[in-house]
Formats: structure tokens, sequence, C-alpha cells
């Protein structure tokens, strides 16, 4: 009997251990910027266009909500105080990138007025620190720009570039993927060499070849091309970074967290670029696609996908639609009159721009497959950055600029139409892969975001506290101790603490400080805030200060 009773319990132990779900290890972000909801019917139905097999989207099995998602002030979001609150959890304001906001008269959340300014940490900070995790980020835009720098950065302002880049760089990232071969200065190509990353800048080849992190491999001088443009031999698609950030990332026992953008559909959009916006979100989910067979394969993975706001609010359906009977049109109709668009309405208006209005016929025809008729020419000519242009700079002071001026043209010839050239304050799309289905669904907030991501991470209750010990102010931390503040050049600062044994000199957005003229790494960044004219930074520096 007992010895029944005991293979029982060992039966029944046994059974639980395998009925036990795997815990999440890895963690992959996916926010295709400024996808409005009806830009998922436009992609949708334009790829069925182009291949009639093909009538669903890769995130499609996975969309089960939408997500309420705004900054601290304001319904309508920008992407910096966005994204910020799906990796720290804090909505904010518009320009802030992972930093509290400052308070003001119509908040939308509550605001505690003295933490204006402070950095917050994000979740991809909190898995390396925390759970010495791998991270990495890929995207197509400039690496320094709002969505990757929300999860690797923080400032007051997103378009401080020189603010944000040698955060990015001294963040102890192990993958970075994406544009801005530019805003890698030398000094900072340099750091990342000197503590062994391998850098590819224009180099697909190195990039291919590369088989361990940590990694940065940049395409483009700025942001990458839009993919109809780009040279399919010098650039890899998103879906191919994808892939190659998570081979690379996955090989960490103990996870990674990524976060991928499709940053250039945001883009298209404020132009109202029907073609790109769609072409650009299909290139989206095509990387989707890849992380999800990943994630469905592994079994430890949860993929969330989600776009920061929607733009442009792009749809099938405008008023030429509705002369035309827009219940009566053929799929070929509706897609067929940007079958020879072969340009961005960026870069079809820089070209317009730099010669005399008497070339714009060929022009368009050889990019745009159409002869463009007097009145639209003339119309044309009258855009506010058109220096070549018989109408004077009076005349054309308050006119949109040559971009955006085209899209309107092309709006009359096809059946796509746009509300606006900003962001818009729809509700956006949610998308999650659970291997063992918890999934968030319903309407969520962009907090309700962040403690999901928490709760799968296991970060649940640790980020405020993370943001406290890492992101401490320095007139706290060094309390009672002479201090002073140097400027070094337009974006850098030097704090430097003296007592009578000690001395601490600290920089802005390194990942170390020096005790007497000693290095000592730090595992997060130091982060000067001009705005208060205050050094955030790890509560632990005070012991070094306090040395005997």
């Amino acid at each position: 009997m007992k010895r029944f009773v005991l293979y029982s319990l060992l039966t029944f132990t046994m059974l639980c251990a395998m009925a036990q779900p795997k815990a999440i290890k890895n963690v992959i972000l996916m926010i295709p910027d400024g996808t409005s909801t009806s830009l998922l019917s436009a992609a949708r139905w334009y790829q069925t266009y182009m291949d009639s097999n093909s009538t669903t989207l890769n995130i499609d099995p996975y969309i089960c909500g939408l997500v309420r998602t705004h900054s601290s002030d304001a319904p309508i979001g920008d992407s910096a105080p966005t994204t910020s609150c799906y990796v720290s959890g804090q909505p904010s304001q518009t320009g802030f990138i992972s930093t509290y906001p400052v308070a003001t008269d119509h908040d939308l959340v509550p605001i505690d007025a003295t933490r204006a300014y402070q950095p917050l940490a994000t979740v991809l900070e909190a898995a390396k620190i925390l759970q010495h995790k791998s991270t990495g980020l890929v995207f197509t835009c400039e690496f320094p720009h709002a969505t990757p720098a929300d999860c690797s950065a923080h400032t007051y302002k997103r378009s401080k570039y020189g603010m944000i880049a040698p955060q990015m760089a001294h963040n102890h990232l192990d993958v970075v993927m994406g544009g801005g071969v530019k805003y890698l200065s030398e000094k900072l190509q340099n750091d990342l060499k000197e503590t062994g990353y391998n850098v590819y800048l224009d180099d697909i080849q190195g990039f291919r070849k590369c088989n361990k992190t940590p990694v940065w491999a940049l395409f483009g001088e700025t942001s990458m091309p839009y993919w109809l443009e780009a040279d399919k031999q010098k650039m890899p698609s998103l879906a191919e970074m994808t892939q190659k950030a998570i081979e690379l990332l996955s090989k960490d026992e103990d996870g990674f967290f990524l976060m991928v953008e499709g940053s250039k559909v945001d883009w298209a959009a404020h132009d109202n670029d029907a073609k790109n916006a769609v072409i650009e979100f299909l290139e989206f989910d095509k990387a989707c696609g890849v992380a999800l067979d990943f994630a469905k394969k592994n079994g430890e993975t949860v993929v969330v996908i989600l776009p920061d706001h929607g733009t442009g609010a792009v749809t099938i359906g405008n008023p030429k639609a509705s002369r035309d009977g827009y219940d009566k049109l053929s799929l070929k109709q509706l897609m067929s009159p940007i079958d020879h668009y072969q340009l961005s309405n960026w870069s079809m208006g820089e070209k317009l721009k730099a010669v005399d209005t008497t070339q714009w016929p060929q022009i368009f025809e050889t990019y745009f497959g159409f002869t463009p008729q007097p009145a639209e020419i003339t119309y044309l000519a009258t855009a506010k950055d058109y220096d070549k242009s018989s109408f004077s700079k009076e005349e054309r002071k308050d006119n949109l600029s040559m971009c955006k001026m085209l899209s309107q043209v092309l709006y009359n010839r096809t059946y796509f139409g746009f509300t606006t050239f900003g962001h818009t304050i729809e509700n956006v799309f949610l998308a999650v892969y659970h291997p063992q289905n918890d999934i968030l669904r319903g309407v969520p907030t962009n907090i309700d975001v962040f403690n999901y991501l928490c709760r799968q991470m296991g970060l649940t209750d640790k980020m405020d506290s993370l943001t406290s010990d890492i992101y401490a102010d320095h007139h706290q931390v060094f309390e009672g101790y002479d201090m002073k503040i140097d400027s070094l050049d337009k974006y850098h600062y030097r704090l430097t603490v003296k007592n009578r044994r000690n001395v601490l000199v600290a920089d802005s957005y390194e990942n170390y400080f020096t005790i007497n003229n000693k290095k000592v790494d730090l595992e997060s960044v130091i982060v000067y805030m001009d705005k208060n004219k205050t050094f955030y930074l790890p509560k632990e520096l005070r012991l070094y200060i306090e040395l005997k």
C-alpha cells in the first residue's frame, strides 16, 4: 500500500511538472509607427490585389483588441511619449523620451510636479540590468529617432540627437540595426569598438556574416530609404534585420527583449503617400511573420504588436470613389491607379523642386506614369518650398510644401483618402501571441500595455524602484558635499563632487564615472537635464565619495 501511495504521488508530481507551462523568457515588442486601423484594410486589399492567394496578414490571427494611447496632457499622441508609456508606464508629453512630464492644467493622468524631467527606466533597461537578458532594437528610421530612443535614452526633446545618440551607444545594447550612419560619430564608433562591438556601416555583407553580439549595423546616412526605392543589393529588409536580430539574441540563455519598429509607415502617412504607407506596413507585417514563426517554435516567447498612434487615417475611399460609384468599383479599379508610382511623394517632390516646370511632364511620365494637367502644374508651382517658381514668395508663403501639395494632386487621381497630415485620436490595434494564451484583450490603455509587458517579464512592481536607483537626482545623492557642473560642449556636461579625500567625476551620457581618476563602469547611463540643471545617476555613487 505504501509503495502504491508513493508511486501515485510520484506520478502526480511528474504529471504536474509536465503540465507546468514554460516561463516566458523572451519578449518581442513590434511597433508599426503611425499605423491607423484603417491602414490594415488598405494593406490587406493591396496585398490581395498583388497576389490573389494572399488574403490575410501575418498579424490577423492574433488581433485581440484596441489600445487607448495618448500623451499625459493630450488625447492625440506623439511618437516620443506614446512608446515611452509602453516601455516605462508613464504617459508623457510631446517630445519627451522616457522622461517624466511637466504638470499642466489639462493633464489626463495624475502628474507629480516634483518629478518633472526625471528619466524613467524602461523595460529594456530593466531586462538588461535586473535579469541579465540581451536587448535589441531594429528599425528603419535613424537610430536616435523617437521610438528606438524611447527604449534606451532619456530627454525632454526628441530632436536633441546630440543627447540621445551617446546614450544609446553607451547603454549596453546587444543588437542595434537600422538607419543613421550620420549620427554615429567617430567618437561613438570608437567607444563601441573599444568595448567589443562589431560595427557595420552600410556593409550588408558584414551584417549578413555577423554571428555574434554585440553589434551595431546601420544603413543609410539618415533613415533607411522607403522599401519601394531601396537598392535591395545594399539594404536589408526589416524582415531580414528582424531575423538576424532574433538569431543573435536567442543565443542568450537568460533570454532577450527586442523592439522592432516599422518606422516609415508613419513618414509616408504624414506625407499622405498611400502607396508607400501600404508597402511599408506590408514590409512590417513580413517582419511580424518572422517573429511569430520564431515564437511558435520557441515556446518561451511573447510577441506584442501595436502602433504607437495613428497618422493620416488612410482609407480606400474618397470623393472620387463616391463620384465613380464606390460600391461598384472592382479591386483592380481601386488599386491600379498607384501601379506606376515608382517614388515616394517626398522623393518625387525633391525631383520637381530641382527643375523648371517645363520638365515636370517628363518626370511625371517617368516616375508616376501619367502626364499632369496644366492646372495641376500651376497648382504645384505655388508650393512654398519651390524656389524656381514664377510666383513670388509672398504669394506662396502660406501654401503647403511640394511633397504635400503633390499628395493633393494624387488624391484626386486615386481612390485613397486621408483626413490629415498629422496624427489622429483613434484607438490603435493590438495583436498578441502568447504560448500559453495569456492574452491582453479588450480596449486597454497604454499603461495597461506596460503592465502586461512587466507581468510577462517578471518586472511587476520593480520599475519604480529601478528608476529611483539608477536615475536619482544628484542634489539628493550628494547632499552635503561640494558639487560643481561644467559645460563641456553644447550637449555634454561634467559633474564634479568633492570631499576631503575623494573626487568623483561623472560626464553626461556615459556609462562610467571616475573616483580619484579611477574608472568605474555602470550598467546604466548618466543623464543630464539642462532644463533643471540636474544629473540623474545611480544612488550607489554616494558610497564612492564616502570612501575612507
